[in-house]
């Protein structure tokens, strides 16, 4: 399970380890900061406790962990802060949550320290902004003028567009605004080192 991808345009990992404070930091490799990323999402409270640092991807460097996730609600406000903060410093940076297990999407865009749009699909109350791409398509494809966290849940339009949700998911906002994070792995195609770090 890919937990959070959290581009980064623009940073070294020099720059983000500073940022956010990330200490005993050591190198790894693709494989294995896959396999410690999904070990650690299903152990508790630790699943917090590490993140890996990507190189740089097409110009973006990926955060992978749950210690990003935006619909664990402990570290909702800590992670639209935390993209608000590196789009000020760094122009663009986006969280993005996918379970292969149906059990949460969610993606925030920020540029320039404003929130673009934030989105998590178990509460549609957190909701930021306006959609767009993908997410707007999908709704004007329905007659829906508004937008998801405004309807009514019980309405049968709204359920309609819900069961089609599946085309609008995490990795194909990603994809659509910055990298596809199921294109991404140990054969991708980046020069540099694979950190992880503990977190704060």
């Amino acid at each position: 399970m890919l937990a959070l991808v959290d581009p980064v345009h623009g940073a070294n990992q020099a720059d983000l380890v500073a940022q956010l404070g990330l200490r005993n930091v050591r190198e790894t490799t693709w494989a294995h900061g896959v396999d410690l990323i999904a070990e650690v999402a299903h152990s508790g409270e630790e699943r917090f406790s590490t993140t890996v640092i990507t190189p740089a991807i097409e110009g973006w460097t990926l955060i992978v962990g749950a210690w990003c996730g935006l619909p664990y609600l402990t570290r909702t406000d800590l992670v639209t802060n935390l993209c608000q903060q590196l789009s000020s410093e760094f122009g663009r940076a986006q969280a993005y949550f996918h379970s292969e297990q149906n059990d949460g999407e969610a993606w925030l865009i920020a540029e320039g320290s404003a929130v673009i749009r934030r989105w998590i699909a178990e509460y549609p109350e957190l909701a930021m902004g306006e959609p767009f791409g993908v997410a707007r398509r999908l709704l004007d494809a329905f007659g829906i003028p508004g937008k998801p966290e405004d309807l009514d849940p019980e309405d049968d339009l709204t359920s309609s567009c819900a069961a089609t949700w599946g085309d609008c998911d995490a990795p194909t906002v990603a994809a659509e605004s910055s990298l596809d994070p199921e294109q991404i792995g140990p054969d991708t195609g980046a020069s540099g080192i694979v950190l992880v770090a503990d977190t704060v």
